[in-house]
Order: C-alpha cells, then structure tokens, then sequence
C-alpha cells in the first residue's frame, strides 16, 4: 500500500510540473506578440515622422528655388535697364557728339602702363643697344674683360669727338674764307643729323667685325691645340687621376686661349659648379664643330660610366685624321685655286690696261678723221666726233670692277682651300693691292708702246 502511495504522490507532482511548464509557455508567448505588436506601430510611427520632414525639406526648396529665380529675374531686368541706358546714352552721343568713354577697368589701365614702358624701351639707348646686339657675349668670346657699357660709351664718345672736330673745322673755314652764318648753320644741322648716325653705325659695324674676327682667330687657336690636350688629359686618366684633375694638370703654358678657357672650368668646377655644365658652357663660347662634338663625347661617356681614357685618344686620333684629310683635299684642288688667282691678279688688269689704251687710240683717230672730213667738200659729209666714253670713267669703272673682282676671288679661294670665308679676308687687301698695282703698271708700259703708233 505504501509503494503504491508513493507512486501516486510521484504522478501528482509530475502532473503538477507538466501544467506549470504549460503556463509558463503560453506567458512566453503572449509576451512575445505584445512586443510585436509594439515595434510594428513604433516602426509606423517612424515612417509618418520621416515622410513629414521629406515633405517639409521639399517645401523649404521648393522656396529656395523660387526665390533664386526671382533674384535671376531682378538681376536680368537691372542688366536690361543698364544696356538700354547706355545705348541711349551712345545715340545721345552720337546725335551732340560729346559721348564719353566709360571709366576703365584696372586691368585694361595695368596693360596701358605695360604699352607706355615697352614704348620707352624701344627708344634708343646705350644700354638697350647693348643689350640687342649681345654685346657682353661678344666680349667674353673675344677675350675683353671690359663691360658692354663701357664699349659703348667708348664708342660713341669717339665718334662724338670726331664730330666736334669736324663742325670745329668747318666754322674755322667759313671764318677765313668770309662766308654766311645760314650756310654754316645748314651744314652743321645737315652733319649732326645725317652724318652723325651714319658715322656711329659705321664705327659699331666695324667694331663688330673686329670682335668676330677676334673670336675666329680664337677659335682656330683652340681647335689647334685641343688634339694635343686631349692626349694629355688621357694619358693623365690612364695614370689614375680623376676626370677633373686630369683636365687641369694637362694644361700646358704654350696653349695659350685654351689653357685659359681650362683653368676658368676649373675654377668654376672648386667653386662648386658641375664639371658637365662648366665645359658645356666653354663649348658655347666657340663656334666650332670640332670642340662642341668632342665635348659632347667627353659629357657622354661621362655619364656612361665607359673608359674614359680610350675616348679620349681616339677623339684626338680623329681630329688629326680629319686635318689631314682636309690638307689633302686642299691640296688636290690647288689648279682651281692657281687659275683664278692668276685671273685676278695678272690677267685682269693687263687686259684693262690694254683697253684703256685701246679707248685713247680710238679717240685720237676719230678726231682726226673728223678734222679731215670735215675740211673736204662733196656731195657727201661724215662727221666723226670724239665725244664718247671719257677715259676718267673707263679708269674707275676698271678701278672698281678689280676691287670686286679680287675680293670675290680672294674669298673664293678660302673657301675652296680651307672651307670657310673668314680664313681668306687677310688676303683681300693683298688681292685688290696687286691687282691695282699691275694695272697702273699696264697702262704705263701699253701706253708707251703704242706712242709712236700714230
């Protein structure tokens, strides 16, 4: 009985535990929908609150809008106003011819200021012709320490001084020999206004020539010697210098331009220039295409990192074999040169000697043919007169033509002979001398052999 009690008392307990779990589960879930219930009207809540503040934001640009199209139509009525303002005032203007331009904006003034200052530059100045004709360049190529303004105002002093001479003259001559103030005055306004100029650009023009004449014969100093530096300079590589102490240890006294050129690169390279931009620019100085190519060769291998040394000799090996072939071809080409030395010089001016001579015998003949005829009567008359060509003009045309000529030909030669124009302006005043010479000489010697021939 016992056992079955306790059985019994078991069942009830489990029975009372089953409905406990019942409710406790159906509480859970009651509870579950109510907070369902409650996130789903808050979430409704939310999207109510966010389609009045869309619609509030479209609102507030609908009337931003609004208001910045009215302004835009303010605005385009104001500039309409204006522009008819100012097509009345134009007509008003045009009708009384008193329109006013309007007032001028800052930047059209800074561009007028900018007109009025390049206006001032291109009058004529010391400086500004210095500065257009690169003076300084000029002097530094040709080896002048002197600065482009003080050439200039050497210049135009001297000329300025040979001028007062001149007026000083001309006033001392009018005083001895009694003449007119008005026509003293009318030459030395006449002289200071067109003889003056064409005296200054004469002087600056044979200044000029004069420097690049200087700068030529430099050049040709340069280019003789450099073969010779750059052996040394690759000897002194080979031995274990560096690139910058063998260029300034292979400077020899008797270099003379290019030893100078060199120590200035050294100079340049201590005080803390670069080796490469301190021989470009020596190679700037000089218009020779042996140095520039050499150079650029040297910059090259530089750069490449190559033995330096081997370069080197070889780019002096080939500058000697370029000489060489071009004494050859100089002197395979001698005949031409012979010819027309010997047609300018000897053949020229025989031959208008013989014609001025030629001239003054045809002269004497036809006045006394027409003394002759003239005397005679018959049926017939033939005049013959002198008048014709003067011997006077046939000698300066003959003066002039051997001028031409012997410079035409003296340049000829230099060019067929060493390849440039410069090289031949010495023998110019050999060529017309000559030339000049032979033909007074010709016309002495023809003349007193057809003395006797009338």
């Amino acid at each position: 009985m016992s056992g079955l009690f306790k059985k019994k008392k078991k069942q009830a307990s489990q029975d009372d535990k089953s409905s406990e779990s019942t409710k406790s589960n159906k509480s859970s879930v009651g509870g579950v929908g109510s907070a369902s219930h409650e996130g789903s009207e808050r979430h409704k809540q939310e999207e109510k609150n966010k389609d009045k503040e869309n619609k509030n934001t479209d609102k507030k640009s609908k009337k931003e809008k609004d208001r910045q199209e009215k302004k835009k139509r303010k605005q385009e009525r104001k500039e309409e106003q204006k522009n008819k303002k100012q097509e009345k005032n134009k007509e008003k203007g045009r009708k009384k011819h008193l329109y006013k331009s309007p007032e001028k904006s800052p930047k059209k003034r800074g561009m007028e200021k900018q007109g009025r200052k390049e206006r001032k530059k291109k009058r004529f100045s010391i400086r500004g012709f210095s500065k257009i004709i690169n003076l300084q360049e000029y002097l530094e190529k040709a080896g002048i320490g002197a600065s482009a303004k003080e050439v200039s105002k050497k210049v135009f002093r001297i000329i300025l001084f040979i001028s007062l001479l001149f007026s000083l003259a001309a006033v001392i001559l009018c005083i001895i020999y009694q003449k007119g103030l008005s026509g003293l005055l009318a030459f030395i306004l006449g002289f200071w206004i067109a003889v003056f100029p064409f005296l200054l650009a004469l002087a600056w023009i044979f200044y000029l020539f004069y420097l690049d004449m200087m700068i030529f014969q430099r050049t040709k100093d340069v280019e003789a010697v450099f073969p010779d530096f750059l052996q040394l300079t690759s000897a002194n590589i080979s031995a274990g210098m560096p690139i910058d102490r063998a260029l300034w240890y292979a400077v020899r006294p008797g270099f003379g331009v290019l030893a100078k050129e060199i120590e200035s690169v050294a100079k340049n390279t201590m005080a803390g220039e670069d080796l490469g931009a301190a021989l470009t620019s020596f190679a700037r100085k000089y218009d020779s295409k042996v140095i520039q190519r050499s150079i650029n060769l040297l910059l090259e291998g530089m750069a490449a990192g190559g033995e330096m040394a081997d370069l080197l000799s070889k780019i002096a090996l080939n500058i000697e074999e370029t000489r060489i072939l071009k004494k050859e071809m100089a002197a395979n080409v001698t005949t031409y040169v012979i010819f027309i030395s010997f047609a300018t010089i000897l053949a020229a001016p025989v031959l208008f000697g013989l014609a001025t001579q030629l001239l003054i015998i045809i002269k004497q003949i036809t006045s006394a043919l027409g003394q002759n005829i003239s005397s005679a009567s018959g049926f017939f008359s033939f005049s013959f007169s002198s008048q014709g060509i003067k011997v006077s003009d046939f000698k300066l045309f003959s003066y002039l033509m051997l001028i031409i000529s012997s410079i035409s030909s003296a340049c000829i030669v230099s060019v067929i002979r060493k390849g440039r124009v410069k090289e031949g302006l010495s023998k110019i005043p050999v060529f017309v001398i000559v030339s000049v010479i032979l033909y007074t000489l010709a016309t002495i010697i023809i003349g007193s052999m057809f003395t006797n021939f009338i």
